[in-house]
């Protein structure tokens, strides 16, 4: 499973390439690295296909193998 990886720096965005990439993908799992807190939200991409959002501050960075693995076991 290839799981979108965008790198913001901050909360507000608009997650382009993120959307198309959930909107041609087969599972509803994206990442966004960016310098606020973590938490895993639910989303539409303006086409509206649903999907899960977790946010990861960039200091969680080095272990996003691990929080892909935590995020999917509990979102699916």
């Amino acid at each position: 499973m290839i799981i979108p990886v965008e790198i913001k720096s901050g909360k507000t965005g608009k997650l382009r390439s993120l959307h198309q990439f959930i909107d041609a993908s087969e599972h509803p799992y994206a990442v966004r690295l960016y310098a606020e807190n973590f938490s895993i939200d639910e989303h539409v991409t303006p086409a509206g296909t649903p999907y899960f959002l977790m946010n990861l501050p960039y200091y969680c960075a080095t272990k996003l193998h691990e929080y892909i693995e935590y995020f999917i076991e509990n979102k699916s």
